[in-house]
C-alpha cells in the first residue's frame, strides 16, 4: 500500500511489502527481490550492489528498521547527545536479544560498549538453575562462539573482532554447562541447511552435508575421518554462495567444533553423548 506523508519542506511515498518470513529474506538484495515481488533469492555480487544497482536498477541505500529509528533522535538532539551513549567507535544503543539459557530472556536496549557480563548476569538474571556458564554466541551463530572466561568482554564491534567474534545482529545465545555442543553444533547446521533458497549449490550441499557429518558423530557412529571432515567442509564452502547464509553456517559449526573439540572426540570415542546422564 502507498501513503503520501506531508511536510512543509517535503514529501514521501511508504510502501509496505510483506517479507515471507525466511532467514534469507533479511539480506539485502533478497529483500530488494520480495519488494519487486519475487522470491527471496539473494542477488549474485558484483554486479548488483545495492548502491549501484538496487531496486528496480537505481542505486538503493538499504537500512533496518533499528538504523532508522535513530534518525529522528539524532535530527531533534543532535550527533554530540548520540555520542553520549556508548563508545567513541561505536557510538549509540543496540537493542540486544538475549535468549537461551538465562532467567530473564528478552530485549534489551543497551549502550554498545556495556560487558557482555552485565548484560548475562544483571539484565538476564544469570544462568538458568545457578548452573555454570559454558559459552555464547554474542551476535548470533554467524559470528564466532566465545568461551565463559571471555564474557567481560565489552559489547561493541572493536571489542568483539578483537577477540575474533563479532557483534553481529547483538542475537546474545547463552549456553549452560548441561549444553551438549555437537547438538548444539547440529541445530545450526539444521537451520541453515532449513533456510537455504537453495540457488547456490554449493550452500544447499554443503549445509546438508555438515548436518548428515555432526547427525553421524551424535548418533555414535562417528569415527576420526568424520573430525577432520568438519574442518575440511567449512573451509572449502566459505565464500562460495551468492550471499553470506553459507559463510555463516561454516563459521557456527566450525568455531564450536575448534572450541569443544573434546567433546566431538568424546563422542566418537565412547560411541554416545558423553553428557548425557549428566544433568
Amino acid at each position: 500500500m502507498g501513503k503520501q506523508v506531508e511536510g512543509t519542506a517535503f514529501s514521501v511515498e511508504l510502501k509496505i511489502s510483506k517479507s515471507p518470513g525466511t532467514y534469507v529474506a533479511g539480506e539485502e538484495t533478497a529483500l530488494l527481490e520480495v519488494v519487486e515481488g519475487r522470491s527471496a533469492k539473494p542477488r549474485q555480487k558484483p554486479p548488483y550492489y545495492p548502491a549501484i544497482q538496487g531496486l528496480y536498477g537505481m542505486p538503493t541505500v538499504v537500512n533496518n528498521a533499528e538504523t532508522l529509528s535513530n534518525v529522528t533522535h539524532i535530527i531533534r538532539e543532535g550527533v554530540d547527545w548520540f555520542r553520549t551513549f556508548g563508545t567513541a567507535t561505536s557510538p549509540g544503543t543496540l537493542v540486544f536479544t538475549l535468549t537461551g539459557d538465562v532467567n530473564r530472556p528478552g530485549l534489551y536496549e543497551l549502550p554498545l560498549g556495556t560487558s557482555l557480563r552485565e548484560l548475562i548476569e544483571e539484565y538476564g538474571g544469570g544462568v538458568c538453575g545457578g548452573k555454570q556458564l559454558k559459552a555464547v554466541f554474542p551476535g548470533g551463530p554467524s559470528n564466532t562462539i566465545i568461551a565463559a572466561n571471555q564474557i567481560d568482554v565489552a559489547l561493541d564491534f572493536d571489542a568483539l573482532k578483537a577477540i575474533g567474534s563479532g557483534l553481529g545482529t547483538g542475537a546474545v545465545i547463552v549456553m549452560s554447562e548441561d549444553a551438549c555442543m555437537v547438538q548444539s553444533a547440529i541445530q545450526y547446521a539444521r537451520f541453515f541447511a532449513r533456510e537455504s533458497c537453495g540457488q547456490c549449490p554449493p550452500c544447499k550441499l554443503g549445509t546438508a552435508h555438515l548436518s548428515e557429518i555432526l547427525e553421524k558423530i551424535e548418533s555414535g557412529q562417528g569415527d576420526e575421518k568424520d573430525l577432520q571432515q568438519i574442518e575440511q567442509v567449512c573451509g572449502m564452502v566459505k565464500g562460495r554462495g551468492y550471499c553470506y547464509l553459507l559463510t555463516g553456517a561454516s563459521i557456527a559449526v566450525e568455531s564450536i567444533f575448534r572450541r569443544f573439540r573434546e567433546e566431538y572426540v568424546a563422542h566418537v570415542q565412547q560411541g554416545a553423548c558423553p553428557l548425557v546422564g549428566t544433568a
